[in-house]
């Protein structure tokens, strides 16, 4: 998995899920504005990933009074009109998962 700038044109995004609450644990805004340079351009564009060719958008939230983000929802990018093939996007989402709690150092992450 690896972080990219580039948003592959035709794609459109395909909502898997979102937190809309990231105070729970301070540390995951921390981890995701360092990956995505959210204090230096927090009205960018979404945050993108590759994993194996197959590109996830992380769109982050803003809310009044809060720290930003404020909450993150991760989408997938699927090519025109393709359908989602969702085993993959599930199996995506947990490697996603995983990836910010090592990111944030946690060690206990749930297997599946």
């Amino acid at each position: 998995m690896r972080i990219v700038t580039e948003r592959p044109a035709g794609h459109r995004s395909v909502p898997l899920l979102g937190e809309h609450q990231l105070d729970h644990y301070p540390e995951f805004r921390e981890f995701l504005r360092d990956a995505f340079g959210l204090d230096t351009d927090p009205c960018g564009p979404p945050g993108l990933l590759n994993l194996a060719g197959r590109r996830y958008e992380l769109t982050f939230i803003g809310q009044s009074g809060r720290p930003f983000p404020a909450g993150v929802r991760i989408s997938a990018l699927v090519p025109g009109l393709e359908p989602l093939d969702e085993t993959q996007a599930d199996l995506d989402l947990w490697a996603i998962l995983h990836w910010l709690v090592a990111g944030v150092g946690g060690t206990g992450a749930a297997k599946r």
